[in-house]
């Protein structure tokens, strides 16, 4: 794993760069290959943002698919949706294909095993290495909808799974650790005093939290932090992963 931490002046700034990170990454992915370039978005407001100024970025869009790290079992239309909010800030806005979780099925479970039949009809089921991945990150240390404590964290074998969140009282959608630690590029955004203590915790103190987790598998990490959330990491940890 290659660990890159960028600490940014402040929010407003941290969403113009990470969208130039987003089209490096995706055009590097295009030059690689000539597969579908896959995108995995988070919801949250801090990835929002970063997501209004990628329709201004340059780049092939018609090669991207965009898919959803996770979402809510809602339906696409409801103020909560991952996907309503990715269609308002940019993706109604861009040519790439945007492949929305089906909450519409009876069942979350099914619904997820359409979005992983997806994924295989797309990229293969073996092997299956997302291109960029992008993150948040709660104070409780999860990302994607893989919360502490639920039974998402101990699948293997599956993308894409239903995962039943008591505190929170809602079945969630998620990508699995299985597709999260085999991105090429995995990016997490997080910004404001009360991520502090967690991101310290993940980055120094390697607490073996859920994002911790994703981290460890993934060929290139990089974390956009804004001064505030960035607070209690040391100069020297700052000095050697910048």
């Amino acid at each position: 794993m290659q660990l890159h931490v960028r600490v940014i002046e402040d929010a407003d700034l941290l969403a113009d760069l990470a969208a130039t990170a987003v089209a490096r990454s995706l055009q590097a992915a295009m030059a690689e290959h000539d597969d579908p370039v896959s995108l995995f978005l988070s919801g949250g407001s801090t990835p929002r943002v970063t997501y209004t100024r990628l329709i201004d970025q340059e780049l092939d869009w018609s090669r991207v698919h965009v898919f959803l790290g996770d979402e809510r079992w809602v339906g696409s239309d409801h103020q909560d949706s991952n996907a309503r909010m990715a269609r308002e800030a940019f993706v109604e806005d861009i040519e790439a294909t945007f492949h929305v979780l089906p909450t519409h099925f009876e069942s979350p479970h099914e619904a997820a095993d359409h979005y992983e039949q997806t994924l295989s009809e797309l990229f293969g089921s073996e092997g299956f290495r997302a291109d960029l991945v992008i993150l948040g990150i709660g104070t409780d240390g999860h990302t994607a909808s893989l919360f502490p404590g639920t039974e998402a964290l101990d699948e293997t074998e599956r993308l894409y799974v239903a995962n039943w969140v008591p505190d929170k009282e809602m079945w969630r959608l998620s990508a699995t650790f299985r597709l999260l630690k085999h991105a090429a590029h995995v990016m997490f955004l997080a910004t404001g005093a009360a991520k502090a203590e967690v991101v310290a915790q993940i980055l120094e103190g390697a607490v073996a939290y859920p994002a911790r987790t994703v981290m460890e598998g993934a060929a290139d990490v990089t974390w956009f932090l804004d001064q505030a959330a960035a607070a209690h990491l040391s100069h020297e940890f700052l000095a050697s992963h910048a």
